[in-house]
């Protein structure tokens, strides 16, 4: 009787609180001509290619998202020869590089809801298109006056978040940024993240309006679309003054993450400044980056009484990244036709000392008890693209570009290698040389279209 007595008494409460908060609803709605309405949006965007490669890196060199790294064909990646095809025949192909289908959803006032999912090419040995969930995140907008708080799968804030380099530099269509392409940090992770405006000058002049400064906290797994294998979390912060109608933007970005705590303590830390001008006539932008890749490097010195020291007694250094990137585009016809060019350096390790043999750097470790070698290892990159962009309609672009990547080997002419042989025969500096008619179209998207330097 008594549970019998509980259970319909818990009924009541239940039902009466339901009537409570309906009739508490009702009265909001019918004294609030102004009711929030939620509303969705289903967009998406493809670009890809037809592309015709001319030369080859003779060494196969290339690595991080370097598009045609490492291959005599468009599949990247994939050195298996095609013995039916001549040496000297080009190599040309369609290709579809991405795909995102996405749904945006503002489901109350202060709250809305991103889902995108991707199609993409991995660049990895088997070279196959992968779908997975590129973006899944809730943002929380004015959390406070002009911050907004997003919990999920979000935008990183090392260039792909609003005034980052990869909106700035506004072909993503054509090539990544120079730290996307070098894998110095991922577009998406997974964690926390705080954005909004630091400082809003009132007295700007019309001709500066708005002018602010905007900044970017983030807390994540660091491991990009691909589920946490470490414990520890990648802090990213980037701080950015907006001014002159945000024709002008300059920026700050750093990060870093503990990566291992032993046998010896490694860690990943960048920082990276921007600016980036553009009036109605033309853009011009320029970035550069430094990442320190702590205790990532082991390495025998050269003695010349004992050779080369015993492996167990070699010598740990920290590794240094940098690049810089110079982008720009004019407008040649208005709405209609843009020129766009891009030059990258790169240097994947500035500590590097062709003196000594090493043993492990940071990506790369040597089998048990040998040394690294060969030009294939350590090279700088030079990396150019030009095109135009013709726009017959705002969501739909053709762009025939050049996409040219150089190497250079870091190795010594006559240095060790820890077998006594020289480098010489290695000392190739080589390029990988591609002619492109690009696409980029989106399609059912009511929001401001991006990721293009038209508008």
């Amino acid at each position: 009787m008594r549970t019998q007595i509980t259970k319909k008494t818990i009924r009541q409460l239940l039902s009466g609180s339901l009537l409570v908060f309906a009739s508490a609803a009702h009265a909001q709605t019918a004294g609030d001509t102004t009711s929030f309405k939620p509303s969705g949006n289903l967009w998406g965007y493809v670009f890809g290619d037809y592309a015709v490669k001319t030369q080859n890196d003779s060494l196969q060199r290339g690595g991080g998202n370097v598009q045609y790294k490492g291959t005599n064909s468009l599949n990247s990646n994939n050195t298996t020869a095609n013995t039916n095809v001549p040496a000297n025949v080009q190599s040309n192909a369609f290709q579809i590089r991405r795909m995102y289908l996405g749904y945006d959803y503002n489901f109350a006032k202060n709250f809305s809801a991103s889902a995108v999912l991707a199609n993409e090419q991995t660049l990895l040995p088997n070279n196959q298109n992968t779908t997975y969930l590129k973006y899944a995140f809730v943002k929380w907008s004015n959390i406070w006056k002009n911050s907004d708080l997003i919990v999920g799968q979000y935008q990183t804030a090392s260039f792909a978040t609003p005034n980052g380099t990869e909106p700035l530099w506004g072909y993503r269509a054509v090539e990544r940024t120079i730290m996307d392409m070098h894998n110095n940090d991922g577009s998406t992770d997974l964690g926390v993240s705080l954005q909004g405006r630091l400082y809003t000058c009132k007295n700007a002049k019309d001709a500066e309006r708005p002018t602010f400064v905007g900044y970017v906290l983030q807390v994540g797994n660091g491991a990009s679309a691909t589920p946490a294998t470490v414990p520890f979390k990648k802090v990213r912060g980037n701080v950015f003054l907006s001014t002159l109608n945000q024709k002008l933007v300059i920026g700050l970005y750093g990060d870093y993450m503990t990566t291992q705590l032993s046998p010896y303590n490694t860690s990943n830390s960048t920082f990276k400044a921007y600016a980036s001008y553009k009036t109605e006539a033309f853009r011009i932008g320029v970035e550069f980056f430094q990442q320190t890749n702590m205790n990532s490097d082991a390495y025998l010195v050269y003695n010349p009484d004992l050779k080369y020291a015993p492996l167990t007694t070699a010598s740990m250094a920290s590794g240094v990244q940098q690049g810089v990137s110079v982008f720009g585009s004019v407008k040649i016809v208005k709405n209609k036709l843009n020129l766009f060019a891009r030059y990258d350096m790169y240097n994947p390790d500035t500590k590097w000392n062709s003196n000594n043999v090493y043993t492990k750097a940071y990506g790369v470790s040597a089998a048990a008890g040998n040394y690294l070698s060969g030009a294939t290892t350590f090279y700088t990159q030079n990396f150019v693209t030009a095109g135009l962009d013709w726009t017959p309609d705002r969501r739909f672009h053709l762009m025939p570009n050049i996409w040219y990547n150089s190497y250079n080997s870091m190795m010594s002419s006559s240095g060790p290698d820890g077998t006594g042989k020289a480098y010489s025969t290695r000392m190739v500096k080589d390029a990988d040389v591609v002619y492109r008619m690009s696409f980029y179209f989106i399609f059912n998207s009511s929001k401001k279209v991006s990721n293009n330097g038209m508008y």
